[in-house]
């Protein structure tokens, strides 16, 4: 027999009928960067190519160590046949039967396959780590077992016609055997006695326990090296082993050191350790340092985690397509984006059906997701409704580049239409393929309907002044509008320059650079400069984008408070045809504050100073919306009384106080441009201005407010370059039970 050096590659045989299963063991064993291009994989269809396969096998220089039966077999031929008729060829191959069950009990197991230790079962679905982990270990095992046989029951035969020199079985010593796979082997070997003390053990191992050798390592025991936390089991493991004489196959073990260092992971496989009588007098075992495979699969959670946090949390939509414009994978808030939709759509189509009795698909977001995936938007949107995202999808496909920030229209069935920012860009593989689109949408709509609701009440301002006839009335309400349209306008744009500065884009960035690092991304993220940082920005892009949601929440809900106030002006003005004025509960410090948030950016942009001089008053009873368009025009003349000063910093005081009568005192006064004394008793005139653009139709509106509430609106100003002062005074009613 001749003395075989170590296979560079171990060869298993895979025996299914299923194609796709033969191209999963390749992925799983040739393909992955953790097989480490140690296995050769050959595959058969059916039991009498395996058959062919395995008569060949004994005769060549390496034979199959290992043959999985695949869970995809023919009816009139059970895995267990299959097993059997290629141990009738090689009795030394290994054999791992995946199945979702077995149709034998493990007795009869036992007896059908004559053996106890040459097989094992894998439950489907199949999972590429525990694949890779089995090979390694089976493999191993095989090894270990040809060196414990004696020369006389090793196949000589068939070894000695595939060598050229072949040399007396003789001359082989046992004991080199084992010494060189002790001293050499990567992976810890070692046997133990009845109480688990160390008998011998590889290089390797002693190396691990820090040993100077492994003779070292005799008579101590797991205790002496791991903490209680992973010495106690594995002890136990091994009395188990010793008392009931079964092996423990790939288990994956948790070592933790007494010495404090990082925790490390192991593959194990035990089995007893018989003497020549076949009684048992130990253990022995090899473990493999799996450490680094998992801390791969822990990163690969991490960012899996990410991910899903990210999909599952973000009020954006988020979706993945394939070539075919099909749902890949979809965000939490778009689910129920198109859950509502599906509804809608379905009732719809079935006017009469129940309300409660919903098709299983749409009875909840779960059950709705699994539906969805393989879904395109003609299956959810319609074909008409979707031609426009096809087109566009079909588009980026072709020409490879996204598409940024398109304004996108959804009509529901039900006739309501929700607007979309969306972007939308090319998927690739970790190969540079284009296997798809990806994309995002924010829900613009309330910014929408902001902005029809704007062209709304600028038609009704024109269409009132014409009804009316009335050019005054108009030029005070687009006057007073102006004013606030200065807010709205800048909380449109505020919002418009969040969207484009949005860090959406920065997902399809990272992303991109996670699919350039696929085949390595376990590397790049651990190792890699740009790799490292990569969490960390994801968890600030979260942050940030979920900023940039209260960031335009908050101005929308200003835009539509500014909205309302020009509503009321509407209404306010409508008063001259015989509408009452509305009298409601509002707090004074609430009123002021929203006048001086219309100012906000202009107050800002010209450095003006503001001090709130008023305390915290009981809510009264008046014209909430007259008071605040007298405010928001007063606080206007004072910004423009400002602008005209240059050697000083300019300020606006507001003060208020409530006397007697009840009457609410309101005080605006700037330290602006002052009024002349000849001038006092114009300002409030209809078309008097000392402006070049001025109109003089702010001032006297506001006189005419203020006389509509039964109260009266006055100026004092000590005279040019001394600022002004204007006080309104409104009578007020103060609610029962509101202290004064």
């Amino acid at each position: 027999m001749k003395a075989q050096p170590a296979p560079d590659k171990d060869r298993i045989l895979l025996v299914d009928g299923s194609p796709d299963i033969h191209d999963a063991f390749r992925t799983m064993l040739i393909d992955d960067p953790h097989a480490q291009g140690k296995f050769e994989l050959d595959c058969a269809r059916d039991i009498h190519a395996s058959l062919a396969l395995m008569q060949q096998s004994v005769l060549a220089p390496l034979p199959y160590t290992l043959a999985f039966i695949g869970p995809s077999q023919k009816e009139e031929w059970t895995a267990i046949e299959i097993a059997r008729q290629i141990w009738a060829v090689d009795s030394r191959v290994q054999i791992v039967i995946c199945a979702e069950r077995l149709d034998l009990s493990p007795d009869a197991l036992f007896e059908a396959m004559g053996t106890m230790h040459g097989w094992l079962t894998l439950k489907t679905p199949l999972d590429r780590v525990e694949i890779i982990q089995l090979s390694h270990v089976l493999t191993q095992k095989w090894h270990l077992q040809r060196l414990a046989e004696s020369p006389q029951g090793v196949n000589s035969a068939a070894e000695m016609t595939a060598t050229e020199n072949p040399v007396d079985a003789s001359q082989i010593n046992e004991q080199d055997l084992l010494r060189t796979l002790l001293d050499n082997s990567p992976d810890h070997i070692y046997f133990k006695d009845l109480q688990s003390r160390f008998l011998k053990c590889s290089k390797a191992q002693a190396l691990q326990f820090g040993a100077a050798s492994p003779a070292a390592l005799i008579g101590k025991t797991d205790f002496d090296f791991f903490s209680e936390e992973h010495a106690r089991p594995a002890y136990e493991d091994e009395q188990e082993i010793l008392r009931t004489g079964q092996p423990m196959i790939g288990k994956a073990e948790r070592e933790t050191w007494k010495d404090g260092r990082a925790e490390s992971w192991t593959l194990s496989t035990k089995m007893p350790l018989r003497n020549s009588a076949g009684v048992i007098i130990g253990t022995f075992g090899i473990s493999k340092d799996i450490t680094a495979l998992k801390q791969t699969e822990a990163a690969l959670a991490y960012h899996h985690d990410l991910l899903s946090t990210l999909m599952d949390n973000s009020p954006d939509s988020i979706f993945f397509k394939d070539l075919k414009s099909r749902f890949v994978k979809i965000s939490r808030s778009e689910l129920h984006n198109l859950l509502r939709l599906s509804i809608s759509r379905y009732r719809a189509i079935h006017p009469g059906a129940d309300e409660d009795a919903l098709p299983s698909h749409l009875a909840s977001v779960n059950e709705f997701e699994k539906y969805v995936i393989g879904k395109t938007d003609a299956d959810l949107y319609g074909q008409d409704r979707a031609g426009e995202f096809c087109r566009d999808e079909e588009e980026i496909l072709r020409t490879g580049k996204p598409i940024i920030e398109k304004s996108e229209k959804t009509v529901h069935p039900d006739g309501r239409v929700v607007w979309y920012l969306t972007t939308k860009s090319p998927w690739r593989d970790r190969h540079g393929k284009l296997i798809g689109t990806f994309g995002t949408s924010k829900n613009i709509s309330e910014l929408k309907e902001a902005e029809r609701k704007i062209e709304e009440v600028q038609a009704q301002l024109l269409t009132a002044a014409r009804l009316a006839g009335m050019a005054e009335i108009a030029t005070n309400v687009l006057h007073n509008v102006g004013n606030v349209l200065n807010s709205v306008n800048v909380s449109a744009d505020l919002i418009g320059a969040q969207l484009r500065a949005s860090k959406l884009k920065g997902l399809a960035r990272s992303v991109a650079l996670m699919d350039t690092h696929a085949d390595n991304l376990g590397q790049f993220l651990t190792q890699d400069s740009k790799g490292k940082l990569l969490p960390t920005y994801l968890r600030e892009l979260a942050r940030t984008l979920e900023s940039e949601h209260e960031a335009i929440t908050t101005e929308l809900v200003a835009l539509g408070g500014s909205v309302e106030h020009i509503k009321q002006v509407i209404a306010t003005q409508q008063s001259y045809a015989g509408t009452p004025r509305v009298v409601e509960s509002a707090k004074v410090d609430e009123l002021l504050d929203d006048a001086l948030r219309m100012h906000a950016v202009a107050l800002t942009r010209h450095k003006v100073d503001v001090v709130k001089n008023y305390p915290t008053l009981p809510s009264l009873l008046l014209d909430r919306h007259r008071v605040l368009q007298v405010l928001v025009n007063l606080i206007s003349n004072a910004k423009q009384a400002l602008s005209a000063i240059a050697d000083k910093r300019g300020f606006i005081t507001l003060g208020a106080v409530l006397m007697d009568g009840p009457v609410l005192r309101i005080t605006v006064t700037d330290n602006g441009e002052g009024i002349a004394p000849e001038n006092l008793t114009r300002v409030f005139s209809h078309g008097f201005t000392t402006r070049k653009n001025g109109h003089g139709f702010g001032l006297h509106s506001c006189v005419l407010a203020a006389q509509e509430m039964g109260g009266s609106l006055h100026v004092h100003s000590d005279g040019p370059g001394q600022g002004a002062s204007f006080i309104l005074e409104i009578p007020v009613t103060v609610p029962t039970g509101s202290a004064r």
